[in-house]
């Protein structure tokens, strides 16, 4: 269910960032198919027309699963989590033809999301802030907050780091790289 959340946020950012165009992503029968529904409907609005067609994708995606999952557990004959174990293959899953048709998209994700050039240099971009961070505080690890000072004996000074790292959200990084090597932002 996450990989069906991942990829229709993924195709709405696409769509609302300018990065993919409904034109260039109408290759993908997925996205293709719910677009002519909404379409046909006389849904208008781009930001509408971006949802309903997301939310359709999402609808298809989940049914083929469940459908699938379910037909898959009884034809196992699972009756315990043991069932489960022995049944020697994946059963929650798409049929094959809807696992076919995410890979298509997931493809074409890939291609033109991922590996967009604004994609990219904001990757590079959080690369190095998350670098700078490490060394900024592996290197002086006073400068974190207490709390975690503390747990350094304990656990190690890059142990420490990591996790504090790990808890900020990309904006509290993004302050905490401006308060440490930008000299005109207050610390």
């Amino acid at each position: 269910m996450d990989e069906i959340a991942y990829n229709n946020h993924d195709i709405d950012d696409g769509l609302s960032s300018g990065m993919i165009t409904v034109e260039k992503i109408r290759a993908v029968t997925l996205f293709r198919e719910a677009h002519e529904e909404v379409v046909a409907e006389r849904i208008r609005g781009e930001r509408l027309m971006r949802h309903q067609t997301v939310r359709r994708i999402i609808s298809r995606c989940t049914h083929d699963l469940v459908v699938t999952s379910l037909k898959n557990v009884r034809d196992a004959s699972v009756a315990s989590v043991a069932d489960v174990r022995r049944a020697g293959r994946r059963l929650v899953g798409y049929s094959p033809e809807m696992a076919r048709l995410v890979k298509e998209l997931k493809d074409f994700l890939f291609t033109n999301l991922y590996r967009h050039y604004r994609v990219v240099r904001m990757g590079d971009k959080a690369g190095r802030i998350l670098r700078d961070l490490f060394l900024s505080y592996v290197g002086e690890p006073l400068q974190l907050p207490p709390h975690y000072q503390e747990r350094i004996p304990r656990d190690g000074v890059q142990r420490v780091v990591c996790d504090y790292i790990a808890g900020m959200t990309d904006r509290f990084a993004v302050d905490e790289h401006r308060k440490l090597f930008d000299p005109l932002v207050r610390v």
